[in-house]
């Protein structure tokens, strides 16, 4: 199967809300580290919005520091697979930081 291709008109690729109402979860796998991190698209859409392109990674590899990398993947999982327990990533809260800089006067 030919790998699927995107448009380069952002609105016609499909967007994360969308995979958020199909109840869709992402595996991101860095082929780098060989690093995996899956998150729910309804969790993914509090952190990078709602029209984020679905096809595109939403954040860097943590420990590569790069999205070069990222391979992703949707799916719906199956019941089994929630009934025997995914380990998926959830966020807890968000931190606002303050960046510094020096100025002569």
């Amino acid at each position: 199967m030919p790998p699927k291709r995107f448009s380069s008109n952002p609105f016609r690729n499909p967007m994360l809300y969308q995979q958020a109402e199909k109840g869709m979860l992402l595996t991101v796998r860095c082929t780098m580290c060989k690093r995996t991190a899956r998150y729910w698209a309804t969790d993914l859409m509090k952190v990078v919005g709602p029209y984020h392109q679905a096809h595109l990674p939403p954040f860097k590899c943590g420990q590569c520091k790069t999205s070069e990398y990222l391979d992703i993947q949707w799916s719906l999982p199956s019941a089994g697979e929630l009934a025997e327990g995914l380990t998926v990533r959830r966020p807890v809260r968000q931190i606002t930081k303050w960046i510094w800089q020096n100025e002569k006067t």
